[in-house]
């Protein structure tokens, strides 16, 4: 099971709820990073990719979000949490602990991640989401594609 949720808070910030049944992790996340693209990019690339990760980044650190693709549609997921920001070379790749993990099925994770275009889009609208997330556009062309 995975349930994802995103939340546009005040310029620059957002909050992902990452849940696998069991327990729900929040993660604050930073404009430095343009997560939604990325996220809505691993929901589209997952299809064709064994293995995709999506960078959520903190003011300091940053979790991953790593999704390995295994057979029948199965999708195994964890996510890696950063003192700091590794994704810039800040800390090793290896220095992690893992805060959440678990398995859906690859059209699960598509949908979450394209329900959360389509609720930012529907709220928010592209003019009022560039003005909210400040350094980065809505996704657009893969908010087409998903939806």
């Amino acid at each position: 099971m995975l349930n994802l949720n995103y939340i546009l808070e005040n310029a620059g910030w957002a909050i992902i709820e990452i849940n696998n049944g069991e327990k729900v992790i929040k993660i604050n996340i930073s404009y430095l990073h343009d997560s939604l693209q990325n996220l809505a990019e691993s929901a589209i690339e997952i299809r064709n990719k064994s293995e995709k990760t999506v960078v959520f980044m903190d003011e300091p650190g940053e979790h991953w979000l790593i999704l390995k693709k295994k057979e029948n549609n199965e999708l195994h997921y964890e996510l890696r949490c950063y003192e700091d920001w590794a994704s810039w070379n800040l800390i090793s790749e290896d220095n992690y602990k893992i805060k959440i993990k678990g398995v859906t099925t690859i059209p699960n994770y598509i949908n979450e991640v394209r329900n959360i275009l389509v609720n930012i889009y529907e709220k928010y609208g592209v003019e009022n989401y560039k003005l909210k997330w400040i350094e980065h556009e809505f996704p657009i062309e893969e908010y087409n594609k998903l939806k």
